[in-house]
């Protein structure tokens, strides 16, 4: 029997681990670069190192869970592509890991992970037609459908960000044009922020690099350019949010990530304009909420899906 469980997320600049009781709970938990440009066997060996070091405290450990963002057939644990990791391309992950770790290991998209801990754990936990949404540098998704993780013919589905919202808009990261991730990801409000003319009441300006963060708490200081920017903002989500209740009629939407910080000065916005462009009334009961996890959900969501397999 199982009692504990590693639980592993890998950033294009942090790895995040945990070790996970069977029921949910973390008793450990730490951050480590990722050195992502020294490739995955060098990341999975200092996982190892981690994990070795504590392997003693915790016998109960049976199985590890990795959270990667990406392209993952989650069946094979291969990774295919992923904008935060390039020099991972085409990378059995799977195999890698489980000869480092020797345990069964299972590997995810990292917002797949996080959208099954929120509805097993989180925000979710009392839906069975749920999504949840990350925004932060990307924006990802991650769907359940009757109770079960819904991936897709080869694993790929979710990729919300991807949706295109403008068609003729600002170049993504995946190469499009107008894509979701491109209009409301980190850098397009920054941009957003930046491109208002003259802001002499702005409380982030002078402070160098401006970071969502720094618009948000501007906004909230009663800057009113930020407050635009982040409404402005909310409007393009709300788009893609009624894309979504569109076509998979869900009960909840989470959303988290690092750009939900700013709370209801964008999710009010979107919710908006979300119920302006759904079908009809009948769909508007569809809820829009913070995610409640937090940057635990992905590492605690793939140590879940590891426990569950395995």
């Amino acid at each position: 029997m199982i009692e504990m469980i590693l639980g592993v997320d890998i950033g294009g600049t942090n790895i995040k681990l945990g070790i996970i009781t069977s029921d949910g709970g973390i008793v450990e938990e730490d951050m480590i670069y990722t050195d992502a440009e020294k490739g995955p066997a060098y990341a999975a060996a200092r996982i190892e190192d981690w994990y070795r070091k504590r392997k003693g405290d915790y016998p109960g450990i049976g199985c590890a869970g990795i959270g990667c963002a990406g392209l993952i057939d989650a069946e094979k644990g291969f990774l295919y592509y992923s904008p935060n990791l390039p020099e991972w391309v085409d990378t059995d992950l799977g195999r890698i890991f489980a000869e480092r770790l020797d345990l069964p290991v299972t590997v995810e998209n990292d917002v797949n992970c996080a959208a099954w801990a929120e509805y097993k754990m989180g925000s979710g936990r009392d839906s069975r037609y749920f999504v949840c949404i990350t925004l932060g540098t990307g924006v990802g998704g991650g769907i359940v459908i009757d109770g079960r993780l819904y991936r897709g013919w080869r694993g790929f589905a979710a990729e919300i960000g991807h949706q295109v919202i403008m068609a003729d808009g600002p170049v993504c990261s995946c190469g499009n044009r107008g894509c979701l991730e491109a209009l409301v990801g980190a850098a397009a409000i920054v941009d957003r922020y930046l491109k208002q003319d003259d802001r002499p009441d702005s409380q982030s300006s002078g402070k160098g690099k401006i970071s969502v963060k720094d618009i948000y708490e501007a906004a909230g200081a009663g800057d009113q350019r930020a407050a635009k920017a982040l409404e402005e903002t909310g409007k393009i989500l709300g788009i893609g949010l009624a894309n979504i209740a569109n076509i998979l009629d869900p009960e909840l939407i989470a959303v988290g990530g690092g750009v939900s910080g700013s709370g209801d000065m964008i999710l009010e916005p979107a919710r908006i304009t979300m119920k302006e462009h759904l079908i009809g009334d009948i769909l508007s009961p569809v809820r829009v909420v913070p995610a409640e996890l937090g940057n635990k959900a992905s590492f605690l969501g793939a140590a879940l899906l590891a426990l569950e397999k395995y």
